[in-house]
């Protein structure tokens, strides 16, 4: 979906984890319909659709990444 997003292509789907988790109504169009959605997602700008895929980028990815890191403070870990 983020590739496809990032290319300006807008992503039809079903409402399941995965798309859920990453489409807005404002980039891709979810449907038990999977003709509904196509037709709703073709309504949508490229352009919107590849800035929309620059915030899963390989640094932002990271950063939230590190961001959710915890300290173990004291506690040894077993090797």
């Amino acid at each position: 979906m983020i590739e496809a997003l990032a290319c300006g292509t807008p992503v039809a789907a079903y409402p399941v984890t995965g798309p859920i988790d990453v489409l807005d109504d404002r980039v891709g169009a979810m449907h038990e319909d999977l003709d509904t959605a196509i037709a709703t997602a073709l309504t949508r700008d490229s352009v919107t659709c590849a800035a929309y895929a620059a915030r899963y980028s390989w640094p932002a990815s990271a950063r939230q990444f590190l961001h959710a890191l915890v300290p173990l403070e004291g506690k040894l870990m077993a090797a």
